[in-house]
């Protein structure tokens, strides 16, 4: 009774339709439906335009014979292996590099595989028992509120980031995030959209600016905010969305995050009354719940007349601004060629900025983000392109990682680390930070010129002319 159970089992699974889901008769009628111009893209695009469809929708094949699986032949490095990322030619990528490994037996996600080839098939460099790295903000959870999203990496996602957590929050249209203040330093850089910033420093002074995204090719904006300092948030028509960046990995620790209503709906109502000066029938509406984010009643004065929102202050306005236009920032171009970086932090050009330094990075095709490190951690976040880093942990430990956008990292202080830009096409961008109130980092590439010639043609078994070729001025960017 058994056996024939299981074999109607088998028979209906085989049964199940094994083609790509780019056949899909839904699917089919929308790309129809659409520009000619217009291909699919992503992992899935890709598999099926090579003839394949993802295992777990060919259920079939998903007990393949044992002789089979043990005699699949993978190339995945062409020529001599340098460390160079690993290339399956279209086919699922597979833990054999070399003579090493062996391909799977059972089955794997191989849409994240092909996202992380150095998970699978890494280089021979990578030894050790350096931890993760990295965290994708597409694997935390997305809260959807009234007016908005928000979808954070803390020390629970990321345990090595320690000092930095991040979060990626979107405004619609017109929306507030809440009145509130933290612990920790916030600093914001404008992803995309438009907003407007309002704040009061402990002396009364207030402050009002707009906040745009990048626009026209221009770089966007950033902010900061001080410890303790309040603030709130609103988008204008265009909405908004932020990269916030906070100075405690855990983040969403008690005692962080303080939201004025929650604040006023847990203090007794008389004593709130009494505070303000009004009857306590005019607070019968204060949230009982604090919304995070919620929309507006009325819309705000357009991008360009943050004034007309201006609160008239006996005590004057701020003496330092909370916003930075990296628009307006001269680019520190690569000697060399290769791309370029503007720094910010609170010694050079940003002054109120005292807990975090930053700096933007753009690596053209196939540059790289010189073999560097730094005195704090280093958090980091892609914005666009794919990229490629070996974070070296000292002790003959290393470990490679790939990148996407919207991907996060950590680098710990000390450790050394490139980032390689796998595009030839496509430029790489994306966010330095540091829990600092000073942009440090010391390139092995001017280390190395800058050290007598001997010392350095001794220890790497080279020549004192290649030493002497050496670039003695800091790249940042290699092409």
């Amino acid at each position: 009774m058994h056996s024939h159970i299981l074999t109607s089992l088998v028979l209906a699974l085989a049964g199940i339709s094994a083609a790509s889901p780019l056949l899909d008769p839904q699917v089919k009628e929308f790309m129809a439906s659409t520009d000619p111009a217009v291909n699919p893209i992503g992992p899935l695009a890709r598999r099926a335009a090579s003839g394949r469809s993802p295992r777990h929708l060919r259920p079939e094949d998903f007990v393949p014979t044992m002789a089979k699986r043990d005699t699949v032949s993978v190339n995945a490095i062409s020529g001599a292996d340098v460390g160079q990322i690993a290339d399956f030619n279209g086919s699922d990528p597979e833990p054999i590099r070399g003579a090493n490994g062996a391909s799977f037996l059972s089955n794997s996600n191989h849409e994240i595989d092909e996202l992380n080839l150095d998970n699978v098939a890494g280089p021979t460099t990578d030894q050790g028992t350096v931890p993760n790295l990295k965290w994708s903000m597409s694997l935390s959870h997305t809260r959807l509120l009234k007016g908005g999203w928000v979808r954070e990496q803390t020390i629970t996602d990321l345990p090595p980031s320690q000092d930095i957590a991040g979060a990626e929050l979107r405004l619609a249209p017109n929306a507030y995030r809440e009145l509130h203040w933290h612990r920790v330093a916030e600093w914001g850089y404008i992803l995309g959209g438009t907003g407007r910033i309002a704040v009061v420093d402990a002396n009364g002074k207030n402050y009002i600016s707009d906040i745009q995204g990048p626009a026209n090719g221009s770089d966007p904006d950033i902010y900061y905010f001080p410890p303790g300092t309040p603030h709130s948030i609103q988008a204008l028509d265009d909405g908004l969305e932020i990269l916030l960046i906070f100075t405690d990995g855990n983040f969403d620790a008690l005692g962080t995050t303080f939201m004025l209503s929650d604040w006023l709906a847990r203090t007794p109502l008389d004593i709130v009354a009494q505070n303000f000066g009004v009857n306590t029938s005019v607070l019968a509406n204060i949230p009982q719940k604090d919304p995070y984010i919620l929309p507006s009643t009325i819309p705000p004065p357009q991008l360009g007349d943050a004034a007309e929102q201006a609160v008239s202050d006996p005590q004057g306005t701020t003496d330092m601004p909370y916003v930075f236009r990296i628009s307006q920032q001269e680019k520190v171009v690569a000697p060399g060629g290769g791309g370029w970086i503007k720094i910010q932090d609170s010694k050079t050009n940003f002054p109120l900025s005292t807990m975090l330094a930053s700096a933007l990075v753009f690596v053209e095709p196939n540059g790289m983000r010189e073999l560097h490190w730094h005195t704090n951690d280093e958090w980091l976040y892609i914005i666009s392109g794919s990229g490629r880093a070996t974070a070296f942990a000292g002790s003959s430990s290393s470990r490679t990682f790939d990148f996407e956008p919207g991907d996060t990292a950590v680098f710990p202080t000390s450790y050394g680390h490139y980032m390689k830009n796998l595009s030839p096409t496509e430029p790489l961008i994306f966010l330095e930070l540091f829990k600092a109130d000073q942009y440090v980092d010391f390139s092995a590439l001017q280390w190395l010129a800058l050290t007598p010639a001997q010392v350095t043609a001794d220890l790497l078994g080279i020549s004192t002319s290649v030493v002497e070729s050496f670039k003695k001025e800091k790249q940042y960017v290699i092409a």
